[in-house]
C-alpha cells in the first residue's frame, strides 16, 4: 500500500511538472532564471530520487560507503559516483534564446526526468529537471527548481567540465539498470573462512577450501576428507573472488523455461563463508550451444563456450562470462599438486 501511495504521489507530482513545463512555454519574464546547478559538497549527499513522466522512480540512498537503490538492492556504487560527479561538475553551456524556450520546454514536458538532490534533509537542496539533448548532442536541456525560490523561468544548455557529449542519460529510472552486479567481491582473501564447490552432474569431483585464521589453507574432498594441497593454486581460487559479476539479468526468458531451468539439476555449485559466518550461494547452469554446427569437425560443443546460467540472491537469474567464472568452477582434480 505505501509503495502505492508512493507511485500515486511520483505520477501525481510529474503531471503537474508537465503542465507546468507547458504552461511556460510561452515567454515569460515573470521570474529570474536560476543557473546554480551545481553541487559543490557531493560528500553530502545521503539521497537521489530519478522519476520520469510514466511513474517510474528510482531511489539512490547512502548507507556508509555504499549505496542502495528502492530501499532493497545494493546499487552500483561506480554509476552513483557518476552522478555525484556530475553534480559536482556541471556548467551552463548556453542559455536558451526567448524563441527557442517554447519548443525546449515542450519537449521536456514529454519526457524530462526529475532528479532530487538531499543532503541530509528531507527536503532536496536542489531539483533538476533534466531534458532531452541538444540537436547536436553536445549539451542537454534542464530546468533548476530550489525549494525556497520556485521553479526558474528559463532552461539552460548544460555540459560537465571535462566531458563532451549528453547527460540525460545518466538518469534513468530502469531498477535494472540500477542494480549492483556483483556476485562475489573478496578483496582481501582472509575474510573467506571456507569455499565449498559441488559438481552435482560432473565430470569431477566436488571440493573445499578451508581458510584458517593464521592464513593457511587445506583442500578436501566432497566427504571432507583432506586431499592433497597446493597452497598457491588454492590461494589463486581464494582470489578469484574479487570482482566476479554477473552480465546481465535474464529478462527474456519465459516463465515456462525459468521454471524449467531452476528444477533442473545445477553443473555446479559453490557456496562461501566469511569470517563472521555469512554465506552466499550461486547456481550454475550451462546454456545449450546455438552456434553454426561444422559437420566437418567430430567434436560439436554442446554448450555455449562464452555464457552460462546462473541463479544468484536466490532468486535472480542472471547471465554470467564463463572467463569469469570458470576459476572458481574447477573439480578438485585440477587443484591437486
Amino acid at each position: 500500500m505505501k509503495r502505492k501511495i508512493t507511485l500515486l504521489l511520483v505520477v501525481l507530482g510529474l503531471a503537474a511538472l508537465a503542465l507546468w513545463l507547458k504552461q511556460r512555454s510561452a515567454p515569460t519574464s515573470l521570474d529570474a532564471p536560476l543557473s546554480d546547478f551545481a553541487i559543490t559538497d557531493t560528500a553530502s549527499v545521503d539521497r537521489i530520487f530519478i522519476s520520469d513522466v510514466s511513474g517510474n522512480s528510482i531511489d539512490l540512498r547512502r548507507n556508509g560507503m555504499e549505496w542502495t537503490v528502492n530501499g532493497t538492492y545494493p546499487a552500483k556504487n561506480s554509476d552513483v559516483h557518476l552522478l555525484l560527479a556530475t553534480f559536482k561538475r556541471i556548467e551552463v553551456r548556453s542559455p536558451v534564446s526567448k524563441k527557442a524556450q517554447a519548443t525546449a520546454l515542450r519537449f521536456m514536458a514529454a519526457g524530462a526526468k526529475r532528479v532530487e538532490i538531499y543532503q541530509g534533509g528531507k527536503v532536496p537542496e536542489k531539483v533538476w529537471i533534466v531534458g532531452h539533448a541538444t540537436k547536436e548532442s553536445l549539451g542537454t536541456y534542464m530546468v533548476l527548481e530550489l525549494p525556497d525560490k520556485g521553479r526558474s523561468s528559463a532552461p539552460f544548455i548544460m555540459g560537465m567540465s571535462g566531458f563532451t557529449g549528453i547527460l540525460n542519460s545518466r538518469f534513468r529510472t530502469e531498477l535494472d539498470t540500477w542494480r549492483s552486479t556483483r556476485v562475489w567481491n573478496i578483496v582481501d582473501p582472509y575474510e573467506l573462512a571456507r569455499v565449498e564447490v559441488d559438481l552435482p552432474k560432473g565430470p569431477g569431483s566436488p571440493y573445499r577450501i578451508e581458510h584458517r585464521e593464521d592464513r593457511k589453507v587445506r583442500l578436501l574432498d566432497g566427504a571432507n576428507k583432506p586431499l592433497p594441497t597446493d597452497s598457491t593454486v588454492l590461494n589463486m581460487v581464494l582470489r578469484s573472488f574479487k570482482g566476479l559479476h554477473y552480465e546481465a539479468i535474464e529478462r527474456r526468458m519465459k516463465g515456462t523455461k525459468r521454471d524449467s531451468l531452476l528444477a533442473a539439476t545445477p553443473d555446479q555449485v559453490v557456496r562461501t563463508f566469511d569470517r563472521s559466518g555469512t554465506r552466499t550461494e550461486a547456481k550454475f547452469w550451462f546454456m545449450p550451444y546455438t552456434g553454426v554446427v561444422d559437420t566437418t569437425l567430430a567434436y560439436q560443443p554442446d554448450h555455449d563456450p562464452i555464457r552460462m546460467y546462473a541463479l544468484v540472491e536466490d532468486s535472480l537469474v542472471v547471465v554470467v562470462q564463463r572467463a569469469v567464472f570458470d576459476p572458481i568452477l574447477q573439480p578438485a582434480e585440477n587443484l591437486l599438486p
